[in-house]
C-alpha cells in the first residue's frame, strides 16, 4: 500500500518530533476580524494561518515544489503560496495542536491557474499520527469547483475533516488526491473563521440529509423547525446558479452536470440558524437498455489483460480486486500484484474518462476472519475509515463487499458495517455477491438477505461453477441458465427467482457469468453420473477462454438447449492438458446472448462477470470475443 505519507523524508522525520509538542498547551492566539468577502454573515472572528506570510505557530512541512512568496497572482496583500503538485503531493502546515471548536471553518482563496476544474485537491486534518481522508476542496468552493485563471473563496467545516469525535488538529493538508500530477496552484487567505453561535432555542433540520440523482430528476426536502412558533424557511440552492433548482416547498430540480450540490433551509425567525442537505447528482452509467455489467478484473491475472487494453465500452463498472480485509480493522491494498496500487489507480482513471465506474473488490474466499474482526464492534468505525480511505486515495466510486461466507453469527456485523458505510457516505456505490441456490434446498435463499439488499445498489448472484461430483448428482454445466432437475439441480433462472420469493427486488438482482470453462474427465459430457473427485480437472483460472478456443479443434462444439449452454467434447486420448480431459463445459457467445434476453425479459438488474481478465484472447490487442457478446446481450 502507498502511505499518503509517501516515504519517510526528513521533514516527514521532523513532524514526529514536532507534534510531541501537542502535549504541551498551544499558546493563546487572537482572534482578529473578519476579512469583508471572506467569511459569510454566519462567521465571526478569524485565527490566520496565512496571509503574506505563513502565521505562528503554524509551520511548513510541505512535500513538493512550492513557494510562500509568490508575487502573482496574488488575491490580496503582496504574496500568495504557489505549488506544482506532483501524484499525491501536499501543502502541509503543521501545529502544535490547534483546538477546534463547534462551528470552526476553513476559509481560503484559491487560484486554479490552468488546472481550474479539474484539480483533485483534498483537504485532510493531521490529528496526532492520523489523516482522515477528509474532503474535497472543490465542491466548497463557490460555484462548486476550483476555477481556472482566478481566485475562488472556499469554506470547509472543520468537523468535515476530524474523526473519533476528536476535536484537537495538528496539522491541515492541501494534497493531491488523484495520483497525478498538476498545473500550477496558488492559495491565499487562509484562516480559521469561527461561527457566531445562534440562540440555543430554535433548530433546524432537514430531511433526507442526503440524496443520489440523476442529471434533472427532483426530490422534495422537507425542514423542520424548533423552538419558535415561526417555522417558515427560505429555500436555496447552493452554489447558486449552478446548483439547480428548488421551489418555496422544498422540490428541488437537479442541473444537467454531474456533481456535488447542497440545498440550504435558512430559518425565517432566525436567519442565522441554516441546515442543509448534500446531494451527488451522477449520470446514468447504464447505456441502452439500462442493465448493468460488473466485470471483475483481479490482479493475479493482469498479464491475461493487461490494464491498458480494458474495454470499457462493454463495461457499466469496473471491480478491481482486491483489498483484503485485515482482523484489526486495516485494509491490505496491494491488489494481489506487484504493481497493484498502480493497476488500480490506472483502471480507475481509465474508467471515469469511458463515463463508467470503478469499485474496489474487498474480500473474497478465505478472507473470512478478516471480514469478521475488521467488522466487529471494536474494529467497525476504523475498518470504515480504511475503506473509505482505500476508495479516496484510488479514485473509485465505490465497493464490492465479497465477504464470503456469511455465516449466521456474522449477521450482525455484516449489516451494521453497510449500514455504517452507507451513513458515512450516501453516494457509495455498494455491491454485493451472494451464493447460487439449490433448488432441492430453497431454504438457503433465506429472507435476511433482503434486509441487507435495502442498503445495496446491487446483489448479483455467482451463478458459476455451480456443479460438482457431488452425492447422487449427475453432470451438469458450470452456468446454465434454464433446465434445473432433482439430480442436477442448479441454474441462473432457478436460482434468481429464488432470491426474489426471498424479497430481493428484481431491479437489484443480478446473475454471474463465467468467462473460464470447467474441465471433466471420465465422463464425457452432461447428465452423466460422476465417479469421485478425480473427474474434475480444472476451472477457474486454469481454462480461460483463450485456452478453451486453442483446445476446441481438437474437438467438438456442442449446444445444450434445455439447460441454454455450450459445451465442447473430446475423444479418448486427445493431447490436451494431460489426455484425459473429456469435455469442458462453458459460456459461448449464444449462452451469454440468451443470458442477455433473459435479464431484459424478466426485469433483472444485469450481470457480473468473472473474470473479464479470462476473456482476452490476444493480451498484446486486448481482443475479447466475450466481453463483445455481454456488449451485444446486455448493453444495446
Amino acid at each position: 500500500m502507498r502511505s499518503s505519507f509517501r516515504q519517510w523524508s526528513p521533514v516527514m522525520l521532523a513532524l514526529v518530533v514536532f507534534t510531541g509538542l501537542a502535549l504541551a498547551t498551544p499558546p493563546s492566539e487572537p482572534r482578529t476580524p473578519p476579512s469583508p468577502g471572506l467569511e459569510g454573515s454566519e462567521l465571526g472572528a478569524t485565527t490566520w494561518l496565512y496571509r503574506d506570510q505563513l502565521e505562528p505557530p503554524w509551520l511548513d512541512y510541505s512535500w513538493g515544489p512550492h513557494s510562500l512568496s509568490a508575487t502573482d497572482p496574488v488575491a490580496s496583500g503582496t504574496y500568495s503560496i504557489s505549488v506544482k503538485m506532483g501524484p499525491w503531493d501536499a501543502l502541509y502546515f503543521a501545529h502544535p495542536g490547534y483546538d477546534v471548536e463547534p462551528g470552526d471553518m476553513l476559509v481560503l482563496k484559491v487560484h486554479g491557474g490552468t488546472a481550474g476544474d479539474d484539480a483533485p485537491v483534498r483537504v485532510r486534518a493531521v490529528i496526532g499520527t492520523e489523516q482522515p481522508i477528509g474532503v474535497l476542496l472543490g465542491p466548497t468552493c463557490e460555484g462548486g469547483a476550483i476555477r481556472a485563471g482566478r481566485w475562488t473563496t472556499c469554506r470547509v467545516p472543520l468537523e468535515q475533516l476530524l474523526s473519533g469525535g476528536r476535536t484537537r488538529i495538528n496539522g491541515l493538508w492541501l494534497q493531491e488526491g488523484r495520483g497525478r500530477a498538476l498545473p500550477m496552484l496558488f492559495f491565499d487567505d487562509i484562516g480559521i473563521a469561527h461561527r457566531d453561535v445562534p440562540p440555543e432555542d430554535v433548530h433546524i433540520t432537514v430531511s433526507p440529509e442526503s440524496a443520489v440523482l440523476a442529471p434533472g430528476a427532483s426530490k422534495a426536502f422537507t425542514a423542520t423547525v424548533t423552538g419558535t412558533s415561526d417555522t417558515a424557511v427560505e429555500w436555496s440552492v447552493e452554489p447558486p446558479g449552478t446548483g439547480g433548482t428548488i421551489t418555496a416547498a422544498g422540490v428541488y430540480t437537479a442541473p444537467a452536470a454531474p456533481g456535488t450540490y447542497r440545498v440550504a433551509a435558512r430559518s425565517h425567525a432566525e436567519p442565522r440558524q441554516v441546515a442543509r442537505a448534500v446531494i451527488q447528482v451522477q449520470p446514468d452509467t447504464n447505456p441502452g437498455s439500462g442493465k448493468w455489467v460488473s466485470g471483475y478484473y483481479t490482479g493475479w491475472n493482469t498479464d491475461l489483460y493487461p490494464p491498458d487494453k480494458v474495454d470499457f465500452s462493454a463495461i457499466t463498472h469496473l471491480m478491481v480486486g482486491r483489498a483484503t480485509p485485515r482482523p484489526d480493522g486495516t485494509l491490505s491494498t496491494q491488489f494481489d500484484n506487484d504493481q497493484g496500487p498502480q493497476i488500480a489507480r490506472t483502471l480507475s482513471q481509465r474508467a471515469h474518462a469511458a463515463g463508467r465506474k470503478a469499485l474496489i473488490m474487498v474480500g473474497g474466499s478465505g478472507e473470512h476472519d478478516g471480514w469478521v474482526g475488521a467488522a466487529s464492534d471494536a474494529n467497525r468505525a476504523k475498518f470504515v475509515q480504511a475503506l473509505l480511505k482505500a476508495v479516496d486515495d484510488f479514485g473509485y466510486d465505490g465497493l464490492d463487499l465479497d465477504w464470503e461466507p456469511v455465516e449466521p453469527q456474522d449477521r450482525p456485523k455484516l449489516l451494521a458495517l453497510v449500514q455504517a458505510l452507507r451513513s458515512a457516505r450516501p453516494g457509495l456505490i455498494l455491491t454485493f455477491p451472494i451464493h447460487w441456490i439449490n433448488t432441492n434446498f430453497p431454504e438457503d435463499a433465506d429472507p435476511w438477505f433482503a434486509q441487507l439488499a435495502q442498503y445495496l445498489d446491487q446483489v448479483n448472484v455467482m451463478t458459476y461453477q455451480m456443479v460438482g461430483p457431488w452425492d447422487g448428482w449427475l453432470s451438469w454445466h458450470t452456468s446454465a441458465l434454464r433446465g434445473e432437475q432433482g439430480l442436477h439441480p442448479s441454474s441462473v433462472s432457478s436460482s434468481l427467482a429464488l432470491w426474489v420469493q426471498a424479497g430481493i427486488p428484481k431491479a437489484k438482482l443480478g446473475m454471474g457469468i463465467p468467462f473460464y470453462g470447467v474441465a471433466w474427465r471420465h465422463i464425457t459430457g452432461p447428465y452423466q453420473p460422476f465417479t469421485d473427485w478425480s473427474d474434475y480437472v480444472g476451472g477457474d483460472n486454469s481454462f480461460t477462454y483463450k485456452k478453451i478456443l486453442e483446445y476446441s479443434p481438437w474437438g467438438t462444439a456442442q449446444w445444450d438447449d434445455a439447460a441454454q449452454a455450450d459445451y465442447v467434447t473430446f475423444p479418448p486420448n486427445t493431447p490436451i492438458e494431460d489426455g484425459t480431459v473429456r469435455w469442458i463445459s462453458y459460456d459461448g457467445p449464444r449462452a451469454i446472448a440468451a443470458k442477455g434476453a433473459f435479464v431484459k425479459q424478466e426485469g433483472y438488474g444485469g450481470t457480473i462477470i468473472w473474470t473479464v481478465n479470462q476473456g482476452c484472447t490476444d493480451p498484446a490487442t486486448g481482443a475479447n470475443p466475450l466481453l463483445d457478446a455481454v456488449r451485444d446481450a446486455f448493453l444495446k
